[in-house]
């Protein structure tokens, strides 16, 4: 076709033309997002550009227009250098003492107490104080004297004892915990079964009650944990009447063996509801015709996991089977044991779960506290709400700490609890979910075998059930305890982990971290343990008088701190009800104190960088550590999920040819795991917490630097990922626990669905009537 000599003239005008960026390699999300700055710096470039005079690049000037943000100068740092691996995938570590929210309480200088607080819950003192003296027998009250070195009651057994060994009335137990509760209501029933073998004057007859005589009590309690803390103190009592038999029937075990031991017979049964309801329907061998007392204790527990069903069904087969008034040996029980089926219901507070509870199990019971004026209260305010603060000799604080900071906060923490030999032996670290408590107990841990962390530790056999849940520590350690040991426990391990760890931390003669979910925070009583610490805030107030309760029991001293973000958190303060004040501070001191010394890295051989670190620098140098373990990838071994024979095809760094497949960090995997659960989680506080635990005002970015990730994951709500190929990744859940947890595909894989963190806020609102299935892992 012949050129019709037409010209096209198109006018450009003064400006530059700016050339087309394009970005090859990487990610591809990372790709879109350059390009995406790129264009949005031309665009703004060119709105603001009048002058053509004026390069296209330029600082911007402390006086700018308005409606442009300044940005912060501030001294580069360790954190902001981006290290090796960073710089090939694009990541950049962001400071971590920047962009941090500011606390909205004003700290004061706490005063010192002139002189520490009394006990609250210590045994009553006084000559007239005893258990002979309350209607014990001698042979019970010298056992408790010298075996258990119990002299005197507290004031909950004071008011208890006499109630439950003359009279038969159903009864409601309410105290503090730490003050002896169990034993409360355990040694009123041994001393009436007690009284069927002995005569008037103490001494034995001569056709005693064995263990075939019949079963006479039965113990509810909400864990198995609590179920075998109970028999573990009824066996100590039990020592001075070899006759009498307990034993207990709970979930995780052989049934076979506790049909077993039931047809051997039992005298007092301990269990949780749901295996005591298996067994009432299945195990005929379990005749409750000669029982007369029925124990709930932590009856408010029971009702918020779900046992409410159980319960009724139980009092209700219970009651409905004859009560007999003589054993098949033609032991006569009326006279000496209660003439009529008698419940103790145990609880800290009166919640309404607890009274549907009592109105379920309880008739024309009588209310029993540590002392008359709590009694009096309650009689007056008519019984609908009530609650125990702890004891007075807990020392209770608050530390603000912003979520970028939780992680190295909660080290320095402990490093400068294990700073002195022997103040501080054993610590109870609460998470909020089991994932979280993986996360946690694996990044902390270290990975060196026992023997090369302590040469002179002694040689002992593993117990195959710890190998998993029970490892030396990282990071905490220092000269004065070199070797501090961890522990997890949480609900989705096998029962016999959860019993061979719990007896691990309990035993343990060095320096032991428990690091659990709510599994552990209702009455179990572990000694030495002095600090107790809740770096995630417990779902409802009740719970946290519950967890700190693990320490100071029994008029021992005590130390517990609460980790909350700034902002809506720190009101929570207001709902903890204390008998002393509660010290408020600013996570700046946790810091200065626990990095004013160096931090020992495992495997890396020295210390971190310099011992002229400021504590700040070593704060965001040990942040800077744990995102990298967590970015290295094992490159060049095979991947466990491909097809045996066949190595996986792809091109390498070197230009081509046959790559072997990388595999995921797995501590990256559980890190990206334990934020979706941890976000999850906080969404199911009680509701009328939500005001001061809002999951719309939290920074899911700065959350994610707490898992010692550098970008939040996406999926939180569990929605459909867009691609729709996923291949197939092997379990790598760590040995000994169960397959019962809260699964999503995506948190194995690690995707990362960045629309998901966009919407997750509005997301969560659909989920904040969750179970609290996060409560107990």
């Amino acid at each position: 076709m012949a050129d019709d000599g037409m010209l096209l003239n198109f006018e450009l005008g003064d400006t530059t033309v700016a050339s087309q960026v394009k970005f090859k390699g990487g990610r591809w999300r990372d790709r879109v997002k350059a390009q995406k700055s790129v264009k949005k710096w031309s665009t703004t470039e060119n709105d603001d550009d009048d002058d053509a005079s004026r390069p296209a690049k330029r600082p911007m000037a402390e006086d700018a227009a308005s409606d442009r943000p300044l940005k912060i100068q501030r001294t580069p740092n360790v954190s902001d250098r981006a290290p090796s691996h960073a710089m090939k995938t694009g990541q950049i570590s962001s400071g971590l003492f920047t962009s941090n929210p500011d606390a909205l309480t004003t700290f004061e200088e706490q005063p010192e107490e002139a002189e520490p607080a009394q006990p609250t819950n210590a045994p009553l003192s006084g000559e007239a104080e005893n258990f002979l003296k309350l209607g014990l027998s001698r042979r019970i009250a010298e056992h408790l004297a010298s075996k258990l070195e119990m002299k005197a009651p507290t004031a909950i057994q004071k008011n208890t004892i006499p109630q439950l060994i003359k009279e038969d009335n159903d009864a409601f137990l309410q105290a503090e915990t730490g003050s002896g509760k169990t034993l409360a209501y355990l040694l009123p029933i041994v001393q009436r079964i007690m009284s069927l073998s002995l005569n008037e004057d103490g001494t034995t007859k001569d056709t005693k009650v064995h263990r075939n005589s019949g079963l006479f009590a039965i113990i509810l309690a909400p864990t198995r944990e609590l179920c075998k803390q109970i028999a573990v103190v009824l066996e100590k009592v039990l020592r001075c009447f070899p006759w009498l038999v307990c034993t207990t029937v709970i979930g995780g075990e052989s049934k076979k063996s506790e049909k077993a031991r039931i047809r051997k017979g039992v005298n007092i049964l301990i269990a949780t509801p749901g295996r005591l309801t298996d067994h009432l329907d299945n195990t005929k061998v379990l005749d409750v015709g000669t029982v007369r007392w029925l124990v709930l204790d932590e009856g408010d527990r029971m009702m918020e996991m779900g046992f409410e069903e159980d319960i009724r069904t139980i009092v209700g087969k219970i009651r409905a089977d004859k009560l007999l008034k003589q054993n098949a040996e033609g032991v006569v029980l009326d006279g000496i044991l209660p003439a009529r089926r008698v419940t103790v219901l145990c609880s800290a507070t009166m919640k309404m779960d607890v009274q549907k509870l009592g109105e379920i199990s309880l008739e024309h019971a009588i209310h029993i506290t540590a002392s008359k004026s709590e009694m009096e209260n309650d009689a007056a305010t008519g019984g609908t709400e009530a609650g125990f603060a702890a004891p007075a000799q807990l020392k209770q604080s608050c530390i603000i700490v912003p979520a970028k900071l939780r992680l190295v906060t909660l080290i320095a923490l402990l490093k400068s609890t294990f700073a002195r030999k022997g103040s501080i032996m054993k610590v109870i670290i609460f998470i909020s979910c089991a994932d979280s408590v993986d996360f946690h107990f694996e990044v902390l841990r270290n990975t060196l075998a026992r023997k090369a962390i302590d040469p002179d530790a002694p040689v002992t056999k593993p117990d195959p059930h710890t190998q998993t849940t029970v490892a030396a520590a990282s990071y905490v350690t220092s000269p004065a305890n070199p070797t501090v040991m961890f522990h997890k426990l949480h609900g989705s391990l096998t029962q016999p982990v959860r019993t061979a760890t719990l007896n691990a931390f309990t035993v343990c003669q060095e320096p032991a971290v428990l690091i659990t979910t709510d599994i552990s925070s209702r009455g179990l009583d572990v000694a030495a343990v002095d600090f107790v610490i809740e770096y995630d805030p417990a779902f409802a107030v009740s719970d946290h008088v519950h967890r700190i309760g693990r320490t100071a029991r029994a008029g021992r001293s005590g130390k517990a701190a609460l980790f909350l973000l700034p902002g809506s958190e720190e009101g929570y303060t207001s709902l903890i009800n204390s008998s002393s004040q509660i010290t408020l501070q600013l996570y700046e001191s946790t810091l200065q104190k626990g990095l004013s010394s160096p931090v020992d890295l495992p495997g890396a051989g020295s210390t971190l960088e310099t011992e002229k670190q400021s504590w700040a620098a070593r704060a965001e140098a040990l942040q800077l550590h744990f995102e990298q373990r967590l970015l290295f990838t094992s490159g060049g071994e095979k991947s466990e999920d491909a097809p045996k024979g066949k190595a996986a095809k792809g091109k390498n760094s070197h230009g081509g040819g046959r790559a072997v497949k990388v595999v995921e960090n797995p501590l990256l995997i559980s890190g990206r795991q334990a934020f979706r659960s941890h976000i999850r989680a906080y969404a199911t506080h009680v509701r009328e917490e939500r005001c001061y635990f809002d999951i719309t005002q939290l920074h899911l970015g700065h959350m994610a630097k707490s898992f010692g990730l550098r970008e939040a994951p996406g999926n939180i709500g569990g929605g459909v990922s867009r691609r729709t190929h996923r291949p197939t990744v092997k379990n790598t859940r760590p040995a000994g626990t169960s397959s019962h947890r809260d699964r999503d595909d995506d948190d194995k894989l690690g995707l990362v669905d960045e629309d998901a963190a966009r919407r997750m806020r509005a997301k969560m609102m659909s989920v904040m009537n969750a179970s609290s299935e996060f409560n107990i892992g």
